[in-house]
């Protein structure tokens, strides 16, 4: 059988031998995945946005998440300890970032009011 994606010569799978169209090569198997899940998110173009619409389902994941980081503070802890560093970089450089915006905004206004 000829793979669909590099099409080289494999062995199909003894179980998959009239469905399998593409080869174990990890290239090909990741194209495969994208694929399908491509041709998936086609077929269901709805699905994760109708449930973002519903506040129902809002305000239950948002008391899941809710519960699960009360139950899990311990995790949490972890997890800024070992990021505080890369947290501050970030918050660093957005900081940097957003009194520039300001800035460039508030001098525009003093360019607008002819002062």
């Amino acid at each position: 059988m000829t793979c669909i994606y590099c099409q080289k010569q494999f062995e199909p799978s003894k179980y998959r031998k009239t469905k399998q169209k593409a080869c174990g090569d990890p290239a090909c198997q990741k194209r495969r995945q994208r694929d399908n899940l491509s041709a998936w998110q086609e077929r269901n173009p709805l699905y994760y946005r109708i449930k973002r619409m519903d506040p129902g389902w809002r305000a239950k994941a948002r008391a899941r998440a809710k519960r699960w980081r009360t139950r899990h503070k311990d995790r949490i802890q972890a997890y800024r300890q070992q990021t505080m560093e890369q947290y501050r970089i970030y918050m660093r450089e957005y900081m940097r970032r957003y009194r520039a915006a300001a800035k460039t905004k508030g001098d525009r206004k003093v360019q607008e009011s002819g002062v």
